[in-house]
């Protein structure tokens, strides 16, 4: 059984070599291949060959003497005034995306502070309540004895900021969305 024709990535390596178009890496581990492999080695003249046939078949290109100058007066024809349009159409798209922009971030902070502002007031009506209840004493009490009797009133306000804060942030995103 034979086995599948595993060789045509070097086949196409060695068009790419005669072409020029590899890298230097490239074209150092073609060379390399192709000094330890005979059947590139046989390969290489019909390649050439083909390579020579095909630049003698083709007509030789030449451009006309006054491409540059037809290639730069079709470039200078594109109506000036047509470009001076895109480029206003352009600044008043930006303008009005900012402009969207600057609206919904008021719009959106007008309803985020009053739910931060929320938060707090729902806070600090927790943290009375806890403070009725004795759970605040308690924790204060603990966090007191572990810290110092003068922590007292930093405990109580940094209780009541991350109860605060809790209730700022689950009402803050939902105001939000209203925003939008």
């Amino acid at each position: 059984m034979k086995q599948p024709n595993d060789h045509s990535q070097w086949d196409d390596a060695l068009q790419d070599w005669l072409d020029g178009e590899l890298n230097d890496a490239a074209s150092a581990a073609f060379e390399a291949h192709l000094a330890a492999c005979g059947l590139c080695q046989r390969s290489l003249p019909e390649f050439e060959a083909l390579d020579e046939a095909l630049v003698e078949s083709a007509p030789q290109l030449k451009l006309d003497a006054n491409f540059d100058q037809a290639l730069f007066a079709q470039i200078d024809a594109i109506d000036e005034s047509k470009r001076l349009e895109a480029r206003r159409r352009l600044e008043q798209e930006w303008q009005e995306q900012m402009q969207s922009l600057s609206r919904k971030w008021r719009r959106t902070l007008a309803f985020v502070i009053p739910g931060i502002i929320g938060g707090i007031v729902l806070a600090v009506a927790l943290m009375s309540w806890l403070d009725s209840s004795g759970i605040t004493n308690n924790l204060v009490a603990q966090g007191a004895a572990e810290l110092g009797g003068n922590s007292i009133d930093y405990l109580r306000v940094s209780i009541t900021a991350v109860v605060g804060a809790a209730f700022g942030m689950l009402i803050a995103p939902w105001l939000a969305r209203l925003a939008d």
